[in-house]
């Protein structure tokens, strides 16, 4: 799924720069999802392209889900593990023969997610059906912060920008257990029947 929300992004972004005449995009790709460095230290995004990296995942716990029970379409009642979701944190790195140009690239990017920060099947062509919805918020860092991920990363730096895409929604669907609903329940003894609501 992260693949997927990925090559999203990427392909949407590629598709704003053909639409703006002063960048001039004659190529089929400007967009690389890639790490940022080889094990030696050099670059791997490669020439006159932003790259896109994923720099972390983490759980979204304001809005983490509780519920266990699923109930089917034909009554059955099924215990599952919760729905888990996450939020990624995604570099934008330009990566081009002259420094202007890169930042004319990267000042296009910040303005797309601008104009679009929220992706769904409806408004995004070739949507990913298991994914309900992306949502790009701009993520700041300070200078130190910045200082830390680069080390971190073993790159010199290079021109970027940070998103949060939350929230990316993994539900396997795999059951612990499967049993019948219980529709009515009776107080042998005492002549009472209660109905049990299961929705």
């Amino acid at each position: 799924m992260i693949d997927k929300c990925m090559d999203i992004l990427k392909n949407q972004i590629h598709q704003y720069f053909k639409s703006i005449p002063d960048l001039n995009v004659t190529s089929n790709e400007t967009v690389s999802v890639s790490p940022l460095v080889k094990e030696d230290g050099s670059i791997v995004i490669p020439k006159d392209h932003l790259g896109l990296t994923l720099i972390n995942i983490e759980e979204e716990k304001i809005h983490k889900a509780q519920t266990a029970v699923h109930k089917t379409v034909d009554g059955q009642i099924m215990h599952m593990n919760p729905e888990l979701k996450i939020n990624l944190y995604i570099l934008l790195a330009s990566n081009f023969n002259t420094y202007a140009t890169g930042l004319k690239f990267l000042s296009a990017c910040i303005s797309f997610f601008q104009s679009k920060n929220v992706f769904t099947a409806a408004n995004t062509p070739d949507f990913e059906p298991k994914i309900d919805k992306i949502i790009v918020e701009l993520h700041t860092m300070g200078l130190e912060q910045q200082n830390h991920l680069w080390g971190y990363l073993g790159a010199k730096y290079l021109p970027s920008i940070c998103y949060k895409v939350r929230m990316l929604i993994v539900q396997e669907g795999l059951a612990q257990d499967q049993q019948p609903g219980i529709s009515e329940t009776s107080f042998e003894g005492m002549g009472i029947t209660a109905e049990v609501n299961e929705s």
